[in-house]
Parts: C-alpha cells; structure tokens; sequence
C-alpha cells in the first residue's frame, strides 16, 4: 500500500514543474515580443509608438538624465532620443516572472544611421499586466563602454 502512494507522489513532484516551464516559455516569448516592438517602434523614430509599451506610471531610468515617470514625461524623453536617428538592437538573456510582474534582462548594441557601433550595454525592463497584455513599467539601461 505504501508503494502506489510513494509512486504517487514521485509522480506528482515530477508533473508540477512542467506548468512552470511552460509559463516560462511564455513569458519568454512574451517579453521577447515587447523587445521587438520597442525596437520597431524606436528604430522607426515613433516617440509615440514607444510610450505606448509603457504602463500610465511607467518610470524610465535613461542614463545621464534624471528619470522620466508617466507618459508625458517619457514620450519627451524618447522624442529627444529618437532625433538622434540611432538604431538599437535588443539581445534577451533572462526572464523571471512572479504574479503579473516579470523581470527581463538583456543587453543592447546602438549603431548610427550609417551602421558605425556607437553604445552597447545592459538593459533591465520590469514588465507588468495590464488588461491581459505585459507593458513596460520599469526601465533602465546603463552603457559597458568606458566613460569619456
């Protein structure tokens, strides 16, 4: 009798984890959509395409500025910084959710328009759920390249 029950059980501890893969599968591919359409979006210079990632109280931590919280706030940032007519390319290295929050991080290569290597660095972005879809709420990014 206690042989079913033991075998029961193993069964049951190896059936558990495979709904979290699963859930982190998908927010893998979840957050890998949101990197895409920022990248479109900012690639494309569309200041406003951008702050539509971002949560109503978003907050943005660029480096050298001070941070941009709310929408207002962060589409002036991102007017600025698209007039640069760099493109960005985003890299996914981990994402780990809890509850309707999920902390991805990456890292960023940024090219000039005619293709010469002007940044590269790290990012961090803390997505949240809002309305059954992921939106940016948190975000920041810091340059690996030496300080002039």
């Amino acid at each position: 009798m206690i042989r079913p029950f033991v075998v029961g059980l193993v069964a049951l501890a190896l059936a558990l984890p495979l709904p979290a893969l699963a859930q982190g599968a998908d927010l893998r591919a979840e957050a890998e959509k949101m990197d895409q359409a920022w990248q479109k979006a900012y690639n494309a210079g569309d200041a406003a395409a951008l702050t539509a990632l971002y949560t109503k109280d978003a907050k943005v931590m660029a480096p050298g500025a001070e941070a941009a919280s709310g929408t207002k706030a962060i589409q002036a940032l991102f007017e600025a910084d698209v007039a640069q007519k760099v493109k960005n390319t985003l890299t996914q290295e981990d994402v780990v959710g809890f509850g309707d929050y999920a902390l991805e991080t990456g890292k960023y290569v940024a090219t000039s328009a005619d293709g010469k290597h002007v940044d590269h660095g790290s990012f961090m972005t803390l997505l949240k759920k809002v309305d059954g879809g992921w939106k940016i709420h948190r975000d920041t990014w810091n340059s690996s390249m030496p300080q002039k």
